[in-house]
């Protein structure tokens, strides 16, 4: 089966259902083979996927195409998908040295730069495929090389996930945890044009898929001056509003992307 999640923008896995939490996938490098990804370790009304470590080794949390139904692999390229969003929770930071995005791309595995953690508990953590470098592990010569994922590596992606490594053998039955896992668009804010003509502005900007967009305006830039121009929008591509020039003033963009859970 082919997978077709990944055409839509905004696939969000709250781990809510044990089904789609097992269907992730726990790998122990101390042992090399993985498992179906625990689930619940909270024993809450928010769920998540965990895993432990076992003495020094690291261990990953990851979606290929059994995982909430194939939703988190496929063609990134054509979704224009850009963004990793999610949350990872660390027991014991003591015991925890990084964590780190991973895809398998075709055939190749791509790595993110590690995320040094500060704190035990809950981080987020956000990475783009554009904007952010990835690296190739190179076996023979066993150096990290830069590798940018341009749109001919992303069309086919088997597998995503995170590696947590610990520090040392102390956090063996440390758990790590991963919960609300986002592919998203550019979360970029958009770069705004502003023209004036007669007793009118006229705001213009590019929008992508994926995105609701605000238009705002305000006579200062204190936080609660800024009101809503007309109703928040979706658009692809040159937008413009035009809107009466009363006084002089400020305007901004507001983006907020779309999240459709995963079956």
């Amino acid at each position: 089966m082919i997978p077709t999640g990944a055409q839509t923008l905004g696939g969000y896995e709250p781990f809510t259902q044990q089904e789609n939490g097992e269907s992730w996938a726990f790998y122990n490098y101390a042992t090399d083979q993985a498992f179906n990804a625990p689930w619940n370790f909270s024993d809450s009304g928010d769920p998540e996927i965990y895993a432990t470590f076992t003495g020094s080794a690291g261990v990953s949390l990851f979606a290929d195409v059994m995982s909430s139904n194939g939703f988190f692999v496929g063609n990134y390229a054509n979704a224009e998908i850009d963004t990793i969003l999610c949350d990872i929770f660390i027991e014991d930071i003591n015991t925890f040295s990084e964590v780190e995005f991973y895809i398998l791309a075709g055939d190749t595995f791509y790595y993110s730069n590690p995320y040094l953690i500060e704190q035990s508990g809950w981080t987020s953590l956000t990475n783009s495929f554009s904007k952010d470098q990835w690296y190739i592990y190179d076996e023979s010569d066993q150096q990290f090389f830069e590798a940018p994922l341009t749109p001919a590596l992303l069309f086919d992606v088997k597998e995503i996930g995170l590696n947590f490594y610990p520090s040392s053998s102390a956090a063996s039955g440390r758990i790590v945890a991963l919960d609300n896992f986002n592919l998203l668009p550019d979360l970029s804010s958009p770069e705004i044009k502003i023209s004036t003509e007669n007793s009118t502005t006229k705001v213009s900007f590019k929008g992508i898929e994926g995105i609701q967009y605000t238009l705002q305006n305000a006579s200062n830039l204190d936080e609660n001056s800024w009101t809503n121009v007309g109703n928040p929008f979706e658009t692809t591509g040159e937008s413009e509003t035009i809107v009466p020039m009363v006084n002089r003033g400020f305007f901004r963009i507001l983006s907020q992307p779309f999240y459709i859970e995963a079956p």
